[in-house]
């Protein structure tokens, strides 16, 4: 074979020139040979693959996972009782013994394919599943009760601050509890702010006296973890501060009006500074309820002081606590993040009041009737916000709001929406869109703020657009997450 296409080769090189036109300049024994070769190069290749896969099937290679990756692999018991007719394809199995209904993993999937039913994360559209794994490192339960399974991605853990039993950070004398610790839920949190003062109580009776130190404990964010905290610490008969840059409970308060709120776990035992019994109760009944403790136990608050920084050593100005030791209860969320356009601090005289032009969350919709708004966001807080201002929801439906209520709504996006946007959200905005209800405006930034108007501009461009009318801007573009602050303490963070 290879003798034939030397010879042709020869031949076509020495050959008359008639003869290097002839079948494209080869001979017919030419293409014989390049064909013959190319045959045999085909069944080698063959044979070889039958073998790798013969020797495969007979001694499977080992996988070498990597230790920190969070990849699950469900036993065969768990895959019956849980995800029985569960397909080949990925898609995320929750096992009900361990969900604590915390919604985690529900919000954190783009492609809405899991829901809440019966207060419990269930999936309701497997085949949507585009083995996103967000769900599952969203999931703060050990072991996890979210798990992706037929997937060949490695999930990493979501980072989380490092804290030992007693809530302890690597940085001595520096707790930290709550949400910002990796465990979310309101009882949890409750309970968290209970069992880290009796630990520190504990500590201090056997702890030598420092002097210099006025306080013994410095509360940093009342929340449901911070309050309940604080409420241990007075009925200790421990000296303390209480700092929250907002109000007291303002995570509480930004929620809807009404809103029902789970005490979940039901099967752990609340045991905080402030009352989490029972399955739960309305966003009404629990401020009610945790002022009044607040009230009543004569805890005090600094509200509107933000803590910049954690540090040993003598006092500092304008304002310094020195304290045997801090507890962190300041929140996955941190501080909203602002615009940074000119005019963002303004404030605006309406009804003979004095309010913020710039509104950073929406609690209650009904607060904003006939008034001409802007929207800037992208996430799925924004895309309700815009909805909630010109319709009621009903189950899956939305009404539009009558004309003495509804709203002029427009919506700025600096590019496009953020890809965890839910597909219903979604769907109740274009539909409101399509009604003409809602306007929208893609790779769009507020340029500057002005007393009843917003100046646009282009966000590629950066060249003014046009100006909007308004009364009020609502920003919901998120919030800084508390990392650079626990960082700048020394806490560690383990990346994965």
């Amino acid at each position: 074979m290879l003798l034939a296409l030397l010879l042709a080769i020869n031949q076509l090189l020495t050959g008359p020139s008639s003869l290097r036109r002839y079948l494209g300049g080869l001979p017919w024994y030419g293409w014989a040979g390049i064909t013959i070769f190319l045959a045999a190069a085909g069944i080698c290749f063959a044979i070889r693959d039958a073998r790798r896969a013969r020797l495969l099937l007979e001694e499977p290679i080992e996988k070498h996972l990597d230790e920190n990756a969070q990849r699950v692999q469900l036993s065969k018991e768990l895959l019956e009782k849980y995800d029985p007719d569960g397909p080949d394809y990925p898609h995320p199995v929750v096992i009900a013994d361990r969900c604590i209904g915390c919604q985690a993993c529900v919000d954190a999937c783009p492609h809405s394919v899991l829901a809440m039913v019966n207060n419990l994360a269930v999936p309701v559209a497997r085949s949507e599943c585009m083995e996103d794994t967000s769900c599952q490192i969203a999931c703060p339960v050990t072991p996890k009760a979210c798990i992706v399974v037929n997937t060949t991605k490695i999930i990493k853990p979501r980072p989380v601050p490092t804290r030992n039993e007693k809530f302890m950070t690597n940085v001595p004398g520096c707790y930290i509890i709550g949400d910002v610790s990796g465990t979310p839920l309101i009882k949890n949190a409750a309970n968290e702010g209970a069992d880290v003062i009796k630990h520190i109580a504990q500590e201090l009776r056997s702890a030598p006296p420092e002097p210099k130190a006025e306080l013994d404990v410095a509360i940093i964010g009342i929340g449901p973890a911070g309050l309940s905290a604080a409420v241990l610490a007075k009925q200790h008969n421990l000296k303390y501060v209480g700092i929250e840059r907002a109000d007291v409970l303002a995570t509480i308060v930004a929620y809807p009006k009404n809103k029902y709120l789970f005490f979940k776990p039901e099967s752990m035992p609340a045991h905080g500074g402030v009352r989490a019994d029972g399955a739960g109760t309305q966003r009404e009944t629990l401020l009610e309820s945790w002022l009044g403790t607040m009230m009543s136990h004569g805890v005090v608050i600094n509200e509107h002081e933000e803590c910049k920084t954690v540090e040993k050593g003598e006092k500092r100005e304008p304002c310094s606590y020195r304290a045997r030791r801090v507890v962190l209860a300041v929140g996955n969320r941190g501080a909203p993040m602002k615009l940074g356009a000119p005019g963002e601090g303004m404030r605006i005289g309406r009804n003979g009041q004095s309010e913020d032009k710039v509104v950073y969350a929406l609690s209650n919709p009904d607060d904003f009737k006939q008034r001409k708004i802007v929207v800037v966001g992208g996430g799925n807080a924004s895309v309700e916000a815009v909805v909630d201002l010109v319709a009621r929801r009903s189950g899956n439906q939305i009404e539009f709001r009558a004309p003495d209520e509804i709203n002029e709504v427009t919506f700025v996006l600096r590019t496009a929406f953020t890809n965890d946007v839910k597909f219903l959200n979604k769907q109740h905005l274009y539909q409101c869109i399509d009604e003409g209800k809602v306007k929208i405006l893609f790779d769009t930034f507020i340029k500057e703020i002005r007393e009843r108007e917003v100046v646009v501009a282009d966000t590629r461009t950066k060249e003014e657009t046009g100006k909007i009318e308004n009364d009020y801007v609502l920003a919901l573009i998120g919030g800084a997450p508390p990392t650079k602050f626990l960082e700048s303490i020394g806490i560690t963070i383990p990346k994965s």
